[in-house]
């Protein structure tokens, strides 16, 4: 059972969040979902990008903005249901992205992934 059941029983996206994580799991991504986080998440550490592992983390929130720990902005625009951000050794979150789409999201995180292996291998 994927955490994100457990942890957000309330959750109101199960459809998106499992086609995100069948699509993204042969590269890594396991479901890290906590319910003190404001929504549930995947991660996967990629040993091969840059110097250092940095980790990629998807974030899907709620469908229902109403329900989002980012109401306002969720409603206004300003951020959209699907985040995809990278995290170095540190923690600190750098190149964060929004997605209107499980498809646009799922496109970016494998070109990041492949973008981050030709790197790797110059």
């Amino acid at each position: 059972m994927n955490k994100v059941k457990t942890e957000f029983p309330d959750f109101d996206d199960l459809e998106s969040f499992e086609k995100i994580l069948n699509a993204l799991h042969d590269y890594g991504f396991e479901d890290v979902s906590y319910r003190n986080e404001a929504m549930p998440c995947l991660e996967a550490v990629s040993e091969f990008m840059y110097l250092s592992p940095v980790t990629l983390v998807v974030w899907v929130d709620f469908k229902d903005p109403q329900k989002s720990d980012a109401m306002d902005e969720r409603i206004d625009g300003t951020i959209k249901q699907f985040a995809f951000e990278e995290r170095d050794v540190d923690g600190e979150t750098d190149n964060e992205r929004y997605f209107d789409t499980v498809e646009g999201l799922i496109e970016h995180v494998k070109d990041v992934i492949k973008l981050g292996e030709q790197e790797s291998s110059d």
